[in-house]
């Protein structure tokens, strides 16, 4: 699968961990820009973060969080004088991670789908068949704002962003290079529930499925949907264990695009042959990862670099 990208010592926060240890040279003074970007979050867009800056005197603090798509978090630090904002060397910094959390319960992911999902489900549906698109026409945008709107209810904790092509606690996995649904899928299932539930949201790559004569084509590369009918799979579940987008069954969706407003489908996954797919879970933020994310580190969490 190509999300999340594979990381080289065990998550993408642990991999840019490493950026603020003393032995990683630094080219540029990064940290004294307008909008301080640290170089490796360049070219990276399935990641949300923020930063502030705070003024001594002389001396200055940057802190910042990143949430990254495989939900690993990282906090950061950078002190320097202002008076030697150019040179790299006297800049002081540390980081530290969170590694991706664990899959949950069938208990614990019910319990996210009773907050979550009938109200994400029903975002959806109230676009569908209104002629009207949701924010911007993107595909994407529903299940972003569908995650969104909990804001105006202070008594919901509020879900996990869509963080690029994240939406939440994986469920399944999938992926398919051929017309044969045997030998030419493969994938896995996540977690303790036994089905994919309305209000769950899902995100294709480069997919296609053939039904009949009808050929279907998601996602350029990506494509979101919000699914809007339980579908229990055609085989029992188990937690990690090798599931196909066939063993699924279909999925009954409500999708847009900015040519054609919100509307309702049903996929037959044993004709997938070509692309990746992968369904989220609506979930709290705190109740999943355990902190709430902001550029400060939560409380307890100790360096894993410095210099």
């Amino acid at each position: 699968m190509t999300h999340p990208p594979q990381s080289e010592l065990g998550s993408a926060a642990q991999d840019f961990c490493a950026f603020f240890a003393s032995s990683t040279h630094w080219d540029v003074p990064w940290y004294s820009a307008e909008n301080p970007t640290p170089p490796p979050l360049e070219q990276i867009t399935d990641c949300t973060r923020t930063h502030s800056i705070q003024w001594r005197g002389d001396a200055r603090t940057l802190s910042g969080g990143v949430l990254f798509g495989d939900l690993s978090a990282c906090w950061y630090t950078v002190e320097w004088s202002g008076g030697a904002s150019d040179n790299t060397t006297k800049a002081r910094r540390s980081a530290a991670f969170i590694p991706k959390p664990d899959s949950l319960s069938q208990d614990e992911l019910i319990a996210a789908h009773q907050t979550y999902g009938e109200t994400v489900a029903g975002f959806a549906e109230g676009y569908e068949g209104t002629g009207q698109w949701c924010a911007r026409g993107e595909c994407w945008d529903l299940a972003n704002e569908a995650l969104g709107a909990f804001k105006q209810w202070d008594y919901v904790p509020r879900p996990l962003p869509c963080i690029g092509r994240t939406h939440g606690h994986l469920i399944f996995e999938g992926k398919a290079w051929g017309k044969d649904a045997v030998t030419q899928q493969a994938g896995s299932w996540r977690g303790g529930d036994d089905r994919i539930r309305r209000g769950d949201i899902i995100q294709w790559k480069s997919a296609t499925i053939t039904e009949g004569r009808a050929t279907t084509k998601l996602g350029d590369p990506d494509h979101t949907a919000i699914i809007v009918r339980d579908q229990q799979p055609l085989r029992t579940p188990v937690n990690s264990q090798a599931m196909r987008p066939a063993d699924v069954g279909q999925l009954e969706v409500v999708e847009q695009s900015v040519h054609s407003p919100p509307s309702r489908t049903v996929y037959q996954l044993g004709g997938m042959e070509a692309g990746e797919l992968w369904i989220y879970r609506p979930i709290g933020m705190e109740m999943y990862l355990k902190f709430t994310f902001s550029a400060n580190w939560p409380d307890g969490l100790q360096p894993n670099a410095s210099g």
